[in-house]
Protein backbone atom coordinates (compact mmCIF):
# COMPACT_ATOMS: atom_id res chain seq x y z
CA UNK A 1 0.00 0.00 0.00
CA UNK A 2 1.64 3.12 -0.86
CA UNK A 3 0.71 6.32 1.36
CA UNK A 4 1.66 9.88 0.59
CA UNK A 5 2.02 12.12 3.92
CA UNK A 6 -0.19 14.98 3.42
CA UNK A 7 2.10 17.29 5.76
CA UNK A 8 5.17 16.66 4.11
CA UNK A 9 4.23 15.00 0.85
CA UNK A 10 6.61 11.93 1.65
CA UNK A 11 5.92 8.75 -0.16
CA UNK A 12 6.08 5.47 1.72
CA UNK A 13 4.97 1.80 1.79
CA UNK A 14 2.46 1.61 4.65
CA UNK A 15 0.19 -1.42 5.89
CA UNK A 16 3.08 -4.42 5.30
CA UNK A 17 0.73 -7.51 4.72
CA UNK A 18 4.44 -9.63 6.30
CA UNK A 19 3.73 -8.22 9.93
CA UNK A 20 2.58 -10.68 12.13
CA UNK A 21 -1.18 -10.04 13.54
CA UNK A 22 -1.03 -9.76 16.91
CA UNK A 23 -1.65 -6.26 17.94
CA UNK A 24 0.97 -6.23 21.00
CA UNK A 25 3.88 -7.82 19.27
CA UNK A 26 3.40 -5.24 16.18
CA UNK A 27 5.96 -2.93 15.94
CA UNK A 28 4.91 0.84 14.61
CA UNK A 29 4.39 1.15 10.84
CA UNK A 30 6.08 3.35 8.11
CA UNK A 31 3.31 6.16 8.48
CA UNK A 32 3.46 5.93 12.72
CA UNK A 33 6.62 6.33 12.66
CA UNK A 34 6.88 9.22 10.10
CA UNK A 35 4.02 10.77 12.36
CA UNK A 36 6.36 10.61 15.36
CA UNK A 37 9.23 11.76 13.66
CA UNK A 38 7.76 14.91 11.91
CA UNK A 39 4.35 15.14 13.40
CA UNK A 40 4.53 14.35 17.13
CA UNK A 41 2.84 11.68 16.87
CA UNK A 42 0.11 13.10 14.42
CA UNK A 43 0.05 12.35 11.09
CA UNK A 44 -2.13 12.60 7.66
CA UNK A 45 -1.76 10.11 5.00
CA UNK A 46 -3.46 9.84 1.30
CA UNK A 47 -3.60 5.68 0.91
CA UNK A 48 -3.09 5.40 -3.11
CA UNK A 49 -4.52 2.27 -3.48
CA UNK A 50 -7.74 2.21 -1.12
CA UNK A 51 -8.60 5.85 -2.10
CA UNK A 52 -8.53 7.30 1.02
CA UNK A 53 -7.22 9.34 4.12
CA UNK A 54 -5.64 7.96 7.00
CA UNK A 55 -5.49 10.00 10.25
CA UNK A 56 -2.79 8.73 12.96
CA UNK A 57 -2.26 10.27 16.29
CA UNK A 58 0.42 8.31 18.74
CA UNK A 59 -0.63 4.55 17.83
CA UNK A 60 -3.65 4.76 17.07
CA UNK A 61 -5.32 5.66 13.08
CA UNK A 62 -8.84 6.10 11.75
CA UNK A 63 -9.44 6.33 8.46
CA UNK A 64 -11.45 9.88 7.24
CA UNK A 65 -13.72 10.61 3.74
CA UNK A 66 -11.77 9.67 0.44
CA UNK A 67 -10.68 13.42 -0.66
CA UNK A 68 -11.87 12.02 -4.36
CA UNK A 69 -14.80 11.64 -5.54
CA UNK A 70 -16.60 10.68 -8.81
CA UNK A 71 -18.79 13.28 -10.81
CA UNK A 72 -21.96 11.97 -8.98
CA UNK A 73 -20.23 12.69 -5.65
CA UNK A 74 -19.63 8.81 -4.61
CA UNK A 75 -16.37 7.66 -3.13
CA UNK A 76 -14.77 4.53 -4.86
CA UNK A 77 -13.06 2.76 -2.17
CA UNK A 78 -10.47 0.25 -3.44
CA UNK A 79 -10.74 1.99 -7.25
CA UNK A 80 -13.09 -0.39 -7.76
CA UNK A 81 -15.09 0.87 -10.65
CA UNK A 82 -12.12 2.92 -12.28
CA UNK A 83 -14.08 5.81 -12.95
CA UNK A 84 -12.46 9.28 -12.92
CA UNK A 85 -12.54 10.75 -9.60
CA UNK A 86 -12.04 14.49 -8.82
CA UNK A 87 -11.03 16.41 -5.89
CA UNK A 88 -13.46 17.52 -3.63
CA UNK A 89 -12.76 21.22 -2.52
CA UNK A 90 -15.10 20.47 0.87
CA UNK A 91 -13.63 17.48 1.77
CA UNK A 92 -10.20 19.52 1.37
CA UNK A 93 -11.04 22.43 3.70
CA UNK A 94 -12.53 20.62 6.37
CA UNK A 95 -9.62 18.06 6.50
CA UNK A 96 -7.29 21.18 6.07
CA UNK A 97 -9.51 22.51 8.90
CA UNK A 98 -8.94 19.41 11.04
CA UNK A 99 -5.22 20.19 10.59
CA UNK A 100 -5.09 23.81 11.28
CA UNK A 101 -7.12 23.64 14.66
CA UNK A 102 -5.09 20.28 15.88
CA UNK A 103 -8.00 18.34 15.46
CA UNK A 104 -6.77 14.93 14.42
CA UNK A 105 -6.63 13.83 18.03
CA UNK A 106 -10.18 14.20 18.69
CA UNK A 107 -10.94 12.98 15.06
CA UNK A 108 -8.69 9.66 15.89
CA UNK A 109 -10.39 9.52 19.15
CA UNK A 110 -13.88 9.73 17.90
CA UNK A 111 -13.62 7.44 15.21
Amino acid sequence: ETAICLITGSVMAAGSSRRPYSRGARPPGACTLHAQQVGSGVGIFFLVQKCTVLLIHNNKSAYSASLYVDEHGEEDPGLRRGRPLFLKDERYESLEKLWREHSIPREVAQT
